[in-house]
Parts: structure tokens; C-alpha cells; sequence
């Protein structure tokens, strides 16, 4: 799914500001929006005909909750994090909350009977009662740090309640939570503690969607506000530092602040974890995008980040497909020199520990960082703006050029066309100057700046597969000084 992004010379002038899905194109290398405030939203709804793009007011964007933009160094800095979906719908190895029978409230609801049959969803009273057999006993979330380190991940974000209302922490608000499992433990507290022995900078997922909830979105959904508010105040007075607060209930035209207080709910998350950074997803501008299915166009004057399961759903799966090494590190990489993050997914097992399968991919993943990650870690996207073959890092004076394709199809005017790199690889001039190259990756490359522009020569044998990486060392700093 793909959307467009409204910019402005005058961004605070505007009558509407624009957060959209894709399509943000400069004319030329324009580092200035770097430091501009433009308002722009990533958002993409996995909903077939939903609206996918939410406007605010001057007035509206100016007035809301912020975090510092110091606060969000350190996480433009990490790039790649880890995202946990789990809990007792694993046992059926069905996608986590989607797979629920029954009501969703203003989301509509789900069919039953013989239609729920063919659709594979689980009935309501099956599915709640799933939690009674939830018993991940091989749960060792220091395991689960080791493994996110080994992987290069540098945020933990943990799941504490998805769209099923099922809580993964010892909750005083509902009995429907782990404590009532046969396990009894309070996961989120030994996840927090691994975190915090590790220096883990944790994150705590919260969708505000509660399906299971009898005031959800009915005659009492004041009582619901209250009762969700109660939730997130716990998740952040009882767990230690908690530095991003990943919230999950955003479609236009389906819900608004409103529906959750957001502005309140935002203001004591602020309180009570100073620091914190908020996503977007609560009908508020946040502090970083989140599309979802898609990895953003070139966005550099506001943050993002695309999470991505390792699998092919977000809950653990018998036999589920993993994406290859090559696939998962092009989403990861083509995130990154598009100017956002790159959270990975994944579905631990019912026994609580990590598939296996998952854990050989990130290894490789964390095996090509350690190698290569100085072109991904600290830098920000560009100065060149990404296209079909890759795109661009930098820090300071450095420029790091990833070449993940040298041909493919792409789309241009309605039609489709071939497109390849045979020799020369152009990119826009520069004003600093290049004073030395090398590649990366290995081998050689022959670079060439003029007025007109840079051209880079990769023979044939010296490129990767995977990425191809040339770094250029500059004069000067891309944008005056290092970020």
C-alpha cells in the first residue's frame, strides 16, 4: 500500500498538516528539513479501505504532547530494536488478537458459526479461555536479552497487552492477566530486570484496543478510559525505566483522542517516565511514525520506524516462513538510508522460548552487524535520497553508500520497466569535497566527483550480494557537524 507526503517551504503556515505513508521527494539534497518542523505522519492501515492518512490543525500539532528532541537521539542512534507478540494464542499458532472470534467494538465484528469455521478464526469462548493453558515454563528473558544483543538489536519493546486484552504483567485491574496462569509470573518484571542488568533500553507495547473488555466502546466506555488509563499508569510505575511507550489504536476515521483521553494518557506517561518517547498511534502526532507493511519513502525531518516479523505473521507459527537473511537486512538496510528504524518481530514459542529458526536468522543478522554496522548504527538517512537500487547513511564526515540491487523492475508513469546498473553508479553532486573511498564490504571501486556529480564503479566480483557498502570520506561534515 502506498500513500504520498505533503511538504512545504512554510510548514507552520499550512492549514493542514499532512502524516502520510510515502512519497516524500526532494528536489535536491535538502538537510535544512532536518532541522525544520514540518509535521508528517508514516502511517499505513492494514485494513483493506480504511483511510490511511490523518491531518491536524497549526493549532492542534502545536499544542501536542511532545518528547525533547534529545530524548529521541538515543533511539535514531540504536536503528535496530526488538519487538516481542506473544501470549496464549500461540497455542493455537494463529496470529495473535485477529484470530478472535467476537466483537472488536467500533472495528466491527467477526463472523460466527459456519463462516467463522471457514475463516479459521477462533471462537470468542475458546479463545479467551486460552490463557488456562498458557504455561511457557522455559520463559528466561535474560536468554531473550542475550539473544536481541547477539542480533545487534539496541531497544527491547515487550508486548504487555495486545488487541485481545490479555495482560502479561501482574495487573490489579482484571484477573485476566499472567498471574492466573498456570505459570504465575510476572513476565514483564523479569523482563524488565534482564533488560535493566543488560542496559537494554526497554519499551513496553500497549494497544489500547481491549476486545475482551465488556465496556469497550459500549454505554460505559468511561469506565474502559478509566480502567485502560489504570493499566498504562501501572505498566510505568512498576517496571523501572521505560524508555518508549509503543501504543496501538490509530485508523482514522475509526477512532480519535478522544476515544482514549490520548492527551491526558500522554501527559502522565510523561510524568511518570520523564524521557519517554511516544509512537504515533493514539490520534496524536507522537513522537515517531510507525508505518506498518511497508517501509516508508525518504523521511528525514521527522522520525519513524517500520517493525517487521522475522515470520510470516507476528505470533509464533508451526513451520511458519521465515524471511531470508537477504530479505530481512534489506528492510532493515532500506529503513535505515530512508531515515528510520527497523524494530524486528518475534513470535516467541507456547514453551516460552524463541523458535529456533528465528533465533538462526538473527545470529546472521547480528553477524553481518558486527561486521558492517558502523554504516547503520549513529547515522541518519541520506544526503542522497534512496532508490530502487539502495540508498545512503552518513555521519559526521563520512558517507556510507549501500548497494543492495543493481537491477529489478520498477514502476515509473503507470508501467512497469526494467531497470539496471551495468557499469556507473550516478549520484547528485556534493559541495564537500570526497578525499578518500574504500569499500566496505571488500575490494575495490573506482569513484569519480566532478560539478556534475559522482560516479561509482564497482567491478562485478567485489559485489555483495547482500549489500554492497562504499564509504566516502568528506572535507567536510555532511551537515556542518556530526550528528
Amino acid at each position: 500500500m502506498t500513500g504520498s507526503f505533503a511538504s512545504s517551504a512554510s510548514p507552520f503556515f499550512r492549514s493542514i498538516f499532512r502524516t502520510l505513508c510515502s512519497a516524500l521527494i526532494f528536489a535536491t539534497i535538502v538537510w535544512e528539513l532536518v532541522l525544520a518542523r514540518e509535521p508528517a505522519f508514516a502511517q499505513n492501515s492494514v485494513i483493506e479501505g480504511y483511510p490511511v492518512t490523518e491531518s491536524f490543525s497549526p493549532e492542534a500539532w502545536e499544542k501536542s504532547s511532545r518528547a525533547a528532541p534529545k530524548d529521541l537521539v538515543w533511539w535514531q542512534d540504536a536503528k535496530f530494536g526488538l519487538l516481542i507478540q506473544w501470549g496464549p494464542v500461540v497455542l493455537t499458532g494463529k496470529e495473535v488478537s485477529w484470530s478472535r472470534g467476537g466483537s472488536r467494538g467500533p472495528e466491527g465484528g467477526s463472523p460466527n458459526g459456519e463462516i467463522l469455521q471457514e475463516t479459521g478464526l477462533t471462537p470468542v469462548e475458546v479463545y479467551d479461555d486460552l490463557y488456562k493453558g498458557f504455561d511457557p515454563v522455559k520463559f528466561n528473558a535474560d536468554e531473550w536479552v542475550r539473544t536481541a544483543q547477539q542480533a545487534g538489536q539496541k531497544y527491547f519493546i515487550f508486548q504487555a497487552k495486545h488487541h485481545d486484552g490479555f495482560c502479561l504483567w501482574n495487573t490489579k485491574t482484571t484477573p485476566y492477566n499472567i498471574m492466573n496462569t498456570p505459570i504465575h509470573r510476572d513476565l514483564l518484571n523479569e523482563m524488565a530486570e534482564a533488560c535493566r542488568k543488560a542496559n537494554m533500553p526497554l519499551g513496553i507495547y500497549f494497544s489500547q484496543r481491549d476486545w475482551y473488555h465488556r465496556d469497550y466502546f459500549g454505554r460505559h466506555h468511561e469506565r474502559y478510559i478509566a480502567y485502560m488509563r489504570e493499566q498504562v499508569r501501572e505498566l510505568l510505575t512498576n517496571y523501572g525505566p521505560v524508555r518508549i511507550l509503543w501504543l496501538d489504536a490509530w485508523y482514522p476515521g475509526i477512532f480519535k483522542a478522544t476515544d482514549w483521553k490520548s492527551e491526558e494518557l500522554f501527559e502522565m506517561a510523561r510524568r511518570l517516565q520523564p524521557g519517554i518517547i511516544i509512537n504515533n498511534r493514539s490520534s496524536l502526532p507522537g513522537d515517531f511514525d510507525t508505518p506498518e507493511n511497508y517501509v516508508s519513502e525518504f523521511q528525514i525531518n521527522r522520525p519513524w520506524e517500520h517493525d517487521f516479523p522475522v515470520s510470516a505473521q507476528w505470533a509464533w507459527k508451526p513451520n511458519d516462513r521465515i524471511k531470508s537473511l537477504k530479505r530481512s537486512l534489506d528492510i532493515m538496510i532500506e529503513c535505515v538510508v530512508r531515515g528510520g528504524n527497523a524494530p524486528l518481530g518475534v513470535g516467541p514459542m507456547p514453551d516460552g522460548q524463541l523458535d529456533p529458526r528465528q533465533v538462526e536468522r538473527m545470529t546472521e543478522i547480528g553477524e553481518w552487524l558486527r561486521k558492517y554496522g558502523e554504516a547503520i548504527y549513529g547515522t541518519r538517512g541520506g544526503p542522497f535520497i534512496s532508490a530502487e537500487w539502495g540508498g545512503a547513511t552518513w555521519r559526521g564526515n563520512n558517507i556510507y553508500v549501500h548497494l543492495l540491487r543493481w537491477s529489478g523492475v520498477r514502476e515509473k508513469g503507470g508501467a512497469r520497466e526494467a531497470w539496471r546498473i551495468e557499469k556507473v553508479l550516478r549520484l547528485p553532486p556534493l559541495t564537500q569535497k570526497i578525499t578518500a573511498s574504500r569499500v566496505l564490504t571488500g575490494g575495490k571501486a573506482t569513484v569519480a566527483q566532478t560539478d556534475d556529480g559522482i560516479e561509482i564503479q564497482v567491478p562485478k566480483e567485489y559485489r555483495e550480494p547482500i549489500d554492497t557498502i562504499i564509504e566516502l570520506t568528506l572535507d567536510q561534515p555532511v551537515a556542518g557537524k556530526s550528528s
